[in-house]
């Protein structure tokens, strides 16, 4: 009768801790875009670590939260834009201040050179998308490498702890 009780202790234990271990962390990811039209054919240098003023990006990325425990990430992505796509590529980086490899034929990130983790890719405006990722301490770069996006200010980073 003790092992009994005992193991039924231990499974009622299971069914309450097990699902705060699956339970996922949740950023909402923002793509934001000011620009009615313009002139993005040549970067605006903007980019991260490039320490422009980015009150006059007419692009940007929004995360809320910041900072997310360690393991299942889930970034459910919105465009706000009402006539552009956009993406959203991440990638693990060491430094928020390090300056990427930028492409000028292409107007793009150089993405050869860096550890991208995933990506949603042809977000249409006013859509929404989701993206599971299994994330290790750290820092990540979330950005939209459409030509001329990333340097327009459409980008932001989230710490994982």
């Amino acid at each position: 009768m003790k092992l009994h009780k005992a193991f039924g202790a231990a499974m009622l234990a299971a069914c309450l801790f097990a699902p705060a271990a699956l339970a996922e962390t949740v950023i909402k990811v923002t793509l934001i875009d000011k620009l009615a039209s313009g002139d993005l054919s040549k970067p605006l240098g903007l980019g991260m670590g490039v320490k422009a003023d980015m009150s006059k990006a007419p692009m940007g990325v929004a995360v809320n939260p910041k900072t997310a425990a360690a393991g299942i990430v889930r970034l459910d992505v919105t465009n706000l834009a009402s006539s552009l796509v956009h993406e959203l590529q991440v990638a693990r980086i060491t430094d928020e201040n390090q300056v990427l490899t930028y492409d000028q034929s292409r107007n793009k990130v150089d993405t050869e050179g860096l550890e991208l983790l995933g990506s949603v890719s042809e977000i249409m405006p006013s859509k929404s998308a989701s993206l599971i990722l299994d994330l290790a301490p750290g820092k990540y770069l979330l950005f939209c490498n459409v030509a001329g996006h990333y340097m327009a200010g459409m980008w932001a980073t989230v710490e994982v702890k």
